[in-house]
């Protein structure tokens, strides 16, 4: 084994131009780059090369950090100088199913099915996004799993599952001071866990639509915005930032005009979604926008008038994210039907008129 040492991150990158480096350990505090951020580079440029952090301030955050960027195994100092070169040797050592710290093309359940298959004790770290997550099989018993936004246990476990893509990095063996929350042979854990990634894909849809909902109203812009069910009235999810305009108001505003077009049985006594908006919120513009060919219903309300050209613009620069979140969530929750007696609504020209 040949060990190359350097008192800079810089020269340890010039280094590590010229030759192969399977592991690196570095300290968290040098000259120039600190060692979260050289970690962090080394990841970036060598993907394949492993890195260790050693530090005295073995604090969560720091820890957290340092998995984030990239490290594979964080020592807090001093530490034993066997257990040292243990965890050193173990990094080096080739694991059998593991030996990269990526594993392209399978997902998490794919890889957790072959640990339990080999009964393996593996530690793994999880990234996703700016998630991190670790879970420890000891035997091929799933005994604890963490994220770095404080889950802990089974419900931390649950959660990894649902990730749907990311990197791993693996290491044969747990610590023995790991607490153990979880006491669950891990094709258990996994038939449960199919479960979950199901469901959060089917849920997906109308959290999406939440926060698109949410990012989109604001006291400067649209005041308040609900998505309906047109067959029913119902609401799918809405957001207000007055509190004097609950989203509540909109959605039974709605359903007023939804059925006084359905009431109507001539036509000297037609009312227009228009006027029913209209009467419902006197001192606020409100308009209404069939989504889907009239299958879904986007109604919004701006408290100031001085507000309704720049509403608009908030709401086209987001219509076509809209459509593509309610096709998926048509797609998991279908219904039938249409508007079914709001098709004379003329809502284009209310929306692009006010009222």
């Amino acid at each position: 084994m040949d060990v190359l040492t350097a008192g800079r991150a810089d020269e340890a990158l010039e280094l590590m131009e010229l030759t192969d480096v399977d592991l690196v350990v570095t300290d968290l505090r040098m000259p120039g780059q600190d060692g979260l951020s050289f970690i962090a580079t080394v990841t970036h440029k060598y993907p394949k090369t492993r890195c260790i952090l050693m530090t005295a301030y073995g604090d969560t955050e720091t820890r957290n950090r340092s998995l984030s960027n990239g490290a594979v195994s964080f020592i807090e100092k001093p530490f034993d100088l066997d257990k040292f070169l243990s965890e050193v040797n173990r990094h080096l050592t080739p694991s059998g199913g593991f030996t990269g710290r990526s594993l392209v093309g399978f997902s998490l359940l794919d890889i957790l099915q072959l640990v339990s298959m080999s009964q393996q004790s593996v530690t793994m770290t999880i990234r996703s996004g700016e998630s991190v997550g670790s879970m420890y099989i000891e035997d091929g018993v799933l005994i604890h799993a963490e994220t770095d936004m404080g889950k802990s246990g089974a419900k931390a476990a649950y959660e990894i599952v649902t990730w749907s893509d990311g990197d791993i990095a693996s290491s044969r063996g747990v610590a023995t001071d790991c607490k153990r929350t979880i006491n669950i042979q891990l094709m258990n854990f996994l038939m449960e866990a199919a479960k979950h990634q199901d469901e959060a894909k089917r849920l997906k849809p109308i959290e999406d639509l939440a926060n698109l909902v949410k990012e989109m109203v604001g006291p400067d812009d649209i005041t308040a915005l609900t998505i309906i069910f047109a067959q029913t009235g119902a609401e799918i999810c809405g957001e207000s930032s007055d509190d004097s305009l609950p989203r509540s108001a909109i959605s039974a505003g709605m359903a007023n005009a939804y059925n006084a077009l359905r009431t109507t049985t001539s036509e000297s006594e037609y009312v227009s979604t228009t006027q029913e908006l209209s009467a419902v919120f006197a001192e606020c513009w409100a308009a209404s926008v069939p989504l889907l060919e009239g299958r879904f219903l986007a109604v919004m309300c701006v408290a100031e008038t001085d507000n309704v050209n720049s509403a608009r613009d908030a709401f086209t620069s987001k219509r076509g994210d809209l459509v593509t979140i309610l096709s998926e969530y048509e797609t998991q929750f279908p219904q039938e039907g249409g508007l079914s007696g709001l098709e004379d609504a003329d809502f284009e020209q209310m929306f692009n008129e006010g009222s």
